[in-house]
């Protein structure tokens, strides 16, 4: 009797230690699955956030859903440089082709020496993911439509190619490249290039920097939810 309870007891032991693992297995491949890419312009979630750096402090918030399908979207409300001006994105993401739609908005914002311009873009993204999505590339092209009082309206198209590293998924580096040319309205020929930095403290929250060849910098805090 003793030697059966023995094996029984050896059995549940071995039937216990069994689901463990595969419980502890299940939910270590679950938040691998769901760990939020705060380094991924094309990551869909919900998140708050705040920023700031020598031009000021901006807040922003985004929602992200899923659509429908393959598809998710999310999208982005931000202020920026202490209410200065106004940001309203959008994206629509196909989740199996890593492509993206996009519709970029800016308002009341001071540029090229002229106040109150208005932005408005639609374009594509594509995510394109290397050395085994430790180096990833988001090539974007958008057509755009600058116009306000003080402006000529102008029809622009603008390439950017987003680059990001990651040394594993809390740390990662990255440069963006944009070119902006006019085609018509006022002249623009316009190269930019910002280089960023982020850490991911956990699934949630996360901390970067920013400088760009316009002498900007500027640090972020985003909460995800």
């Amino acid at each position: 009797m003793i030697f059966n309870m023995k094996i029984i007891i050896k059995c549940l032991a071995v039937s216990l230690s069994a689901i463990f693992i595969s419980t502890v297995s299940a939910a270590s491949k679950e938040n691998r699955i769901n760990w939020i890419d705060f380094s991924d312009p094309t990551a869909i979630y919900t998140s708050a956030g705040m920023s700031g750096g020598n031009e000021g402090v901006d807040i922003y918030a985004t929602f992200g859903s899923y659509l429908g399908g393959q598809f998710k979207q999310k999208l982005t409300i931000e202020a920026k440089h202490d209410l200065e001006y106004y940001n309203v994105n959008y994206l629509a993401l196909n989740t199996v082709t890593n492509t993206g739609f996009l519709v970029d908005t800016s308002w009341s914002r001071d540029i090229l020496g002229v106040k109150d311009v208005n932005d408005s873009a639609v374009g594509i993204i594509k995510k394109l993911p290397l050395m085994n999505n430790h180096l990833n590339i988001y090539p974007s092209m958008k057509l755009g439509f600058l116009w306000g009082d003080e402006i000529k309206s102008t029809t622009y198209v603008e390439v950017d190619a987003a680059v990001r590293y990651s040394f594993d998924r809390a740390l990662w580096v990255g440069i963006t490249p944009s070119y902006r040319y006019a085609m018509q309205g006022i002249e623009i020929r316009d190269w930019k290039t910002s280089i960023d930095v982020g850490f991911q403290f956990a699934n949630g929250f996360a901390v970067a920097a920013h400088v760009n060849d316009d002498d900007e910098f500027w640090g972020d805090m985003t909460f995800a939810f």
